[in-house]
């Protein structure tokens, strides 16, 4: 089974969730650049080269691209469940590299190139 992120709606928008205690992570938020909880092992299937632009690309989010992130895995979690650890560390990457290219394109509208 493949899941084809391109077909995902991420939107750059925020929603606010009504969350209980018992949905809250325990504990403070993993630090910029660590792998997301529960992606550990996904991520560890990817090739050194593969974890080492997922890393520098999690240091690298803006609090906006992090949310949209979170956004994304959530909408993607009950797709993965008869997926392997190696094709969620794929997904995962593919769902990363898109949302830092995001980034990337739309600060690169906003530079003036006049010579």
């Amino acid at each position: 089974m493949q899941i084809n992120t391109s077909s995902l709606n991420i939107s750059s928008s925020t929603n606010q969730f009504d969350i209980s205690a018992a949905d809250k992570p325990k504990g403070p938020p993993p630090p910029p650049g660590s792998t997301p909880p529960g992606l550990e092992p996904a991520v560890a299937t990817l090739s050194e080269d593969e974890q080492t632009q997922v890393s520098d690309m999690l240091s690298s989010l803006t609090k906006e691209q992090q949310v949209e992130l979170k956004n994304a895995l959530d909408e993607l979690k009950p797709l993965t469940e008869d997926l392997s650890a190696k094709d969620i560390g794929s997904v995962f990457l593919e769902t990363l590299v898109q949302i830092s290219s995001q980034s990337d394109q739309q600060e690169s509208v906003g530079i003036d190139t006049y010579a």
